[in-house]
């Protein structure tokens, strides 16, 4: 058992990661939780968790590197630049210039259109719907007043940026589901040429008996199944709208999973694309997350969620609404069981250091000690005795993580955070 680890969890569509949150101060009956990174409710995959003394652990781990594979719906904007947004219905000119890319466009075209202008470090504008702060507010809540938040452009990096497949498809759009009628202009960026060999699978059988009415239009759209690795705040479904915009026929994101967090994977790093992969459920194996500590690969459970859905009354209209909720699978000792201790965690996410029992006295008090670091490290104290038959030491319990240590001055380190406020009673506890 511990009293406080990090936990890998699979986060469901649906839920919110604050969701997540409380499902699992629920189910660990504790409020000292807390997550590295939230991911949309239309998201799903590698959500770090933290509790207790380990939520201390999330600062660091924030700003780590992400992974993830996704489906880009070309074709297509919305207001949202995902699937959770409202359709800018196409005029007749952007829904020729869509029949005709789709019709033309390659994989290897379409790479090395992503490689010339999205791998590396690119200026992106969020989407008006992120949490980024505009004045003080979300730049969400500006925009479901109708609002257009002026959000400035920021540098991101992203390392790579592989095309798995292509689909093509057509889809019925009303309406109803859109939110206004577009011209061509809303839809058009640097239109690129990347024709060539058609790789596209069309492989389904679509009803077209059906003639378009006053209030619906057919819609050829374009599925591309992509993997992405990319640093912290950088936006999925910014690149599925700025992809569409740079063709010219508008884009948006319909499937989103998180694959890794740093040193953290959930399934096998490398996903091959498959012809039946789903554009709601991007192919990703259900491995066991791993996380690469030392060199080594150890496997660690993924704590599983279950979406439940409820319904309450709105405060404000009085109407009865359905709003889901989280809840884990797994009781509060299995939980415990599978959690990440914090020097496991730290070792994962950073450079860790072997230190004294006298040093990790010291850091627990706040001292400076004389170690050089050149960035943040983990210090981690293994207690160990000898045998009496002069045997070399032995471990006596598992690693703790003790302090999280930055440079200071004359090759020394001083503790950035502390974990071992009681070192001594956690001492005693050994012998």
């Amino acid at each position: 058992m511990a009293e406080s680890g990090i936990l890998l969890v699979d986060k469901p569509q649906g839920v919110t990661s604050h969701d997540v949150v409380a499902a699992v101060r629920g189910a660990l009956h504790t409020r000292h939780v807390g997550h590295a990174g939230t991911l949309d409710p239309m998201a799903t995959g590698l959500l770090v968790i933290g509790f207790g003394d380990a939520t201390r652990l999330l600062r660091y781990m924030v700003g780590h590197d992400k992974q993830y594979v996704a489906t880009i719906r070309l074709g297509l904007a919305t207001d949202s630049d995902d699937a959770d947004g409202r359709i800018l219905r196409p005029d007749a000119t952007v829904r020729k210039r869509v029949a005709d890319i789709v019709k033309t466009i390659s994989l290897d075209g379409l790479q090395a259109l992503v490689d010339e202008f999205f791998v590396g470090a690119i200026e992106q504008i969020p989407s008006a719907f992120s949490s980024v702060r505009v004045n003080g507010k979300h730049a969400y809540e500006l925009a479901r007043n109708g609002e257009k938040p002026n959000l400035a452009p920021r540098e991101v990096t992203v390392h790579k940026f592989d095309i798995l497949g292509l689909r093509n498809d057509d889809v019925r759009i009303h309406d109803a589901d859109c939110r206004l009628a577009v011209d061509s202009a809303d839809y058009v960026g640097e239109a690129a040429d990347v024709a060539g060999g058609n790789d596209v699978d069309d492989h389904h059988d679509h009803d077209h008996g059906h003639a378009d009415d006053e209030s619906s239009v057919r819609v050829s759209v374009l599925d591309v199944f992509v993997r992405v690795s990319c640093s912290s705040g950088t936006y999925i479904r910014a690149l599925a709208r700025d992809l569409g915009a740079r063709l010219g026929i508008g884009g948006h994101l319909v499937a989103l999973r998180r694959t890794r967090v740093g040193g953290f994977l959930v399934g096998r790093e490398e996903s091959p694309y498959e012809s039946s992969v789903q554009p709601a459920n991007p192919q990703i194996a259900d491995d066991a997350p791993l996380c690469t500590v030392a060199g080594t690969e150890v496997r660690t459970h993924v704590a599983r969620v279950r979406v439940v859905p409820r319904e309450l009354t709105d405060r404000k209209t009085g109407k009865l609404i359905v709003r889901n909720r989280a809840v884990m699978l797994e009781d509060a000792e299995s939980l415990l069981k599978s959690a990440l201790s914090p020097a496991v965690a730290a070792s994962t996410m950073m450079n860790s250091i072997d230190i004294s029992a006298k040093e990790a006295e010291d850091l627990s008090h706040g001292r400076i000690i004389a170690r050089h670091v050149s960035d943040p490290t983990a210090a981690i104290h293994e207690p160990r005795h000898s045998s009496a038959s002069g045997e070399s030491a032995t471990a006596t319990s598992s690693p703790r993580l003790c302090a999280i240590l930055v440079p200071y001055r004359h090759d020394s380190a001083k503790p950035q955070t502390v974990f071992s406020d009681a070192f001594e009673e956690w001492q005693k506890k050994q012998k």
